[in-house]
């Protein structure tokens, strides 16, 4: 993660941490509904943690802004954020992100933070990418046809759900090349081998034409 996740927990015992366990089969893109000043990740977390969240009850695993990820549960531990009920697959085998949309911060910028985030726990819990879903995939009698969540995601703001998930999948199949530790061995390439010397002494020339300054040939 090029980002650092600000772990900020709802406490034990309030009625929206069930702390039920959760299977982590999904993730559940949510944006937050809140467009007012100053509803960044941090305003976020102090609601989650207040008596409104809980008496709803509300809760989710992480707020996302431009600046932060601040992490509101364990990833093993079921939320009440899908509105599919307490049995609901939604609720009891997804992981959920809210992404903020407030009018003074960075839309796009914490929609890529929220990818990052997405392909990072699709690595660490083996979720593919077909179990990344909208809010709007979870359906409930309120919302027989789902929510209309993400909304900003769903209008296209700042990119649309293929392209969120397109992000999602190149972050998530990106090959990271380990650096070699330092040894202070050297491994040398050969790249031919000759009974003649003249024709040894040919692709000598023609390495070092292309400017392998440190080719020869030696006898063996």
């Amino acid at each position: 993660m090029s980002i650092n996740i600000i772990q900020d927990f709802i406490p034990a015992g309030r009625n929206n941490r069930p702390e039920r366990t959760n299977p982590m089969k999904y993730v559940t893109i949510h944006n937050t509904g809140n467009s007012s000043k100053g509803a960044g990740a941090r305003n976020h977390a102090s609601y989650i943690k207040g008596d409104t969240a809980a008496n709803i009850p509300v809760s989710w695993h992480y707020t996302v802004d431009e600046k932060e990820i601040i992490q509101h549960l364990p990833d093993s531990e079921i939320a009440w954020h899908a509105g599919d009920g307490g049995s609901g697959t939604g609720n009891n085998q997804s992981i959920a992100i809210e992404i903020c949309m407030n009018s003074d911060g960075d839309l796009l910028r914490a929609t890529d933070n929220a990818a990052e985030l997405t392909a990072s726990l699709c690595r660490k819990y083996s979720i593919p990418i077909e179990n990344v879903v909208q809010h709007n995939y979870w359906k409930s009698s309120k919302y027989p046809n789902g929510k209309n969540c993400p909304e900003m995601i769903r209008a296209g703001k700042p990119y649309d759900w293929n392209t969120f998930l397109a992000k999602v999948k190149s972050l998530m199949t990106a090959e990271t090349v380990p650096k070699p530790a330092e040894t202070g061995k050297l491994y040398r390439v050969q790249v031919g081998a000759f009974s003649v010397k003249a024709n040894a002494e040919a692709l000598l020339a023609k390495l070092k034409a292309q400017g392998y300054s440190d080719a020869f040939v030696k006898a063996e």
